[in-house]
Parts: structure tokens; C-alpha cells; sequence
């Protein structure tokens, strides 16, 4: 393998252009794409070179932006229903694959695009890397993607690119379980602000894209339950949610402990948490939420219903645990009444967050990935 002087990685991300490019003009924020600009940033300043394959949003093809060359491809309309998956799709991608002529192909999120690397790879003597985004990801049925075409390719993916990476050891386990296939348990990462914040006084906060397994009518249903504390509520509307997302707003504007702050650019994102006090996920399953990090390095105690493996050296879960509207309740109680339990747990998730989350640990583990 070439040193890391010489060495080239290409992240397979077509909607993360917004984020690189901190363009605000399109709303989109995904964890996946966040994930992947942290990490490219990171290792441009390792020393590699670094390319990133997205969208076209009206940039100019081949640009450098703070050292990592974007190829840009198809526009998110462009084409014809069906016949646009092979063009201009498929053929851009593998196109811009072409150009950016790296040594290490690396994407993240379930879908098609996992087979197609994959199969680029295979043809061209590159290396592959496949990086989960949820949980669901390994699950046989691959419920987080649409069409029978898509499900299929990406377990193509799965079983042909040359390394897999799990965020946590739940999808380590269904990645053997399902696809007889070892993994790589590489954290998330998280570059906090230099000025961090958190709200004794604060109000309690829900952060995340509208979607239905999101769950946001339970937080909804917990802001109506707690008419005494303060409630905020980030995340504009999913793809085809848009039904989801009128119904939460609608609800809101009749609850006066609740403020609906909808779509929020991720540059702005961090001030919300900066004056939260608590903070909430409702989520039925996901993989490891960039949100936990955003809320621990403020000393900002979680509650969900999912477990991301995060576990203090106790065994305890670093995000406490529910499994009903009435547990959600009096865990939000107990965190907002009793301020010497929520300085101590705010004291436990930071120090987790920096000894395990931070992109020098992240991007060491990396390294040893592509050197392998």
C-alpha cells in the first residue's frame, strides 16, 4: 500500500455538497454526509489526497474546497423516472469514479450506490470501503431502501466491497449474523465549537429530520404532558414527509411551551443546544446520531428509545434508555428536577464524548483500515 502521502480517497457522497460547501440555499442535512466532510477534512490535513463525488447544485466540475476536489455529477432532477437510474445516475457516478482515480473508494448510507462502487472497484483494481449509517442498514430486508432493484444491489455491495465499518457493536453483530462477514467498529466523530454551552434553566430539545420512524408525535405527546418546562424542536421535512411535517407544525402551534423552529442550516444548528438542558430522541432505531455528540460535549444528558452501544466503562448506557411514552416522562422529570443528577450525568457523557469521539481517535482507527 502507498503511504498516505500518495495515497487517494474518494468519498462516494452525492448530497453532501451542501454541507462541504456550507450552502444554505439547500436544505439538507444528513448525519451520513456530516460524518464524511469531518472525516475528508480530517484527512487532507493527514496528509492524503482527498476527492469527493456530489451532486450538481451549479458548481463548477473539479473544484477544491479547503483541499478535497469535488466531481460533481447528475442534478437531483434531472432525468426521466426510471430511465434516470442508468442516466444520468449511474453513468455520472461511475464517470466521476473515473476521474477522481483513487486508490480507496469509500461510501456511506444504505442504497444502490454501495453495489455500484463495489462493482467499479472490482473492475478497476481500486479498493472499497462500505460505512453503516443505521442500524437497519444490515437487516436482511434492508427496510431503509425503497425498490426491490436498490435492495439488491446494495447487498451486492455488501458482500463484494473489500472492508465494511459499523458505528456500533449492534451493527457488527448483524453484519455477521446476516452477511457472514467481519466488520470494523469505527466511532463517530465530532468537533465541538471552542465556546459550548449548555441551560440549567434551559428548555428540552429534539433535534432530527422529520421522518416516521423518527417518532415525532412522541415528543409532540411528552411537550403536552410537561405543560411546566420549555420545549424546542429542530428538523425540517423528510423525502415524501411532507404530510408528516405539516401535522407535527400544525400541532405546535398549539402547544405555548413548544417552539417549532423547523429546517435549520447545520451551521446554526450547535446554538440550539447551547441552550437546552436536555436533550431528546424518539427514534424507533439508528445507528449512532450525530446529535448525542452535539448534546455530551456540552454536558447535555440524552434520553432515547434506542441504544447506539455507547456504554460507560460501568456497562452503563451513556444515553439513558425508554421504552414508553410514561418511561419518556419521568426520565425528562428527573433530569430537568434534580440538578445534582443532571451536573453528574452531564459531567459522564462529556468525558465520554472526548475519549471516544474525537476525530483523532476516529481518523487513527481509519488509517489502520486503509492500510490494512
Amino acid at each position: 500500500m502507498k503511504e498516505k502521502q500518495t495515497l487517494s480517497i474518494c468519498f462516494v457522497a452525492p448530497t453532501a455538497y451542501p454541507i462541504l460547501a456550507k450552502d444554505l440555499t439547500v436544505k439538507h442535512v444528513g448525519g451520513a454526509e456530516l460524518q464524511q466532510v469531518i472525516l475528508a477534512k480530517a484527512l487532507v490535513k493527514q496528509g492524503y489526497s482527498v476527492s469527493m463525488i456530489c451532486m450538481d447544485h451549479g458548481q463548477a466540475d473539479a473544484i477544491v474546497i479547503e483541499g478535497i476536489t469535488l466531481y460533481r455529477v447528475y442534478k437531483p432532477t434531472s432525468g426521466i423516472p426510471v430511465l434516470r437510474f442508468f442516466h444520468p445516475r449511474l453513468t455520472s457516478v461511475w464517470g466521476a469514479m473515473k476521474r477522481a482515480d483513487a486508490d480507496i473508494y469509500y461510501q456511506r448510507s444504505a442504497g444502490m450506490l454501495t453495489g455500484v462502487v463495489a462493482k467499479f472497484c472490482r473492475v478497476h483494481q481500486k479498493k472499497s470501503i462500505y460505512s453503516g449509517a443505521h442500524n437497519d442498514d444490515f437487516l436482511l430486508g434492508v427496510p431503509q431502501v425503497k425498490f426491490k432493484r436498490d435492495k439488491w444491489l446494495f447487498r451486492y455491495g455488501l458482500y463484494y466491497v473489500d472492508n465494511i465499518l459499523t458505528q456500533n457493536i449492534e451493527q457488527y453483530r448483524l453484519v455477521k449474523e446476516n452477511y457472514g462477514r467481519e466488520s470494523v467498529v469505527i466511532n463517530n466523530v465530532y468537533t465541538p465549537p471552542k465556546i459550548r454551552t449548555n441551560n440549567k434553566k434551559g428548555y428540552i430539545l429534539w433535534v432530527s429530520t422529520l421522518r416516521e420512524f423518527k417518532r415525532p408525535q412522541l415528543f409532540i405527546d411528552l411537550v403536552k404532558s410537561l405543560p411546566q418546562f420549555e420545549f424546542r424542536m429542530v428538523g425540517g421535512e423528510g423525502n415524501g414527509a411532507e404530510e408528516l411535517y405539516e401535522k407535527i407544525r400544525s400541532q405546535s402551534e398549539n402547544l405555548e411551551n413548544l417552539e417549532f423552529c423547523g429546517f435549520v442550516p447545520i451551521s446554526e444548528v450547535d446554538s440550539y443546544y447551547d441552550g437546552a438542558r436536555l436533550f431528546i430522541n424518539t427514534s424507533s432505531s439508528e445507528g449512532f446520531p450525530n446529535s448525542f455528540l452535539q448534546a455530551w460535549a456540552r454536558k447535555i444528558p440524552t434520553v432515547s428509545f434506542f441504544d447506539c452501544g455507547a456504554r460507560f466503562d460501568s456497562g452503563e448506557h451513556v444515553s439513558e434508555l425508554v421504552t414508553s411514552l410514561q418511561d419518556l416522562i419521568k426520565s425528562t422529570c428527573k433530569f430537568m428536577n434534580r440538578d445534582e443528577l443532571w451536573v453528574k450525568r452531564g459531567l459522564q457523557v462529556e468525558k465520554y464524548c472526548i475519549e471516544n469521539h474525537t476525530v483523532k481517535f476516529t481518523v487513527s482507527k481509519l488509517e489502520r483500515v486503509f492500510h490494512e
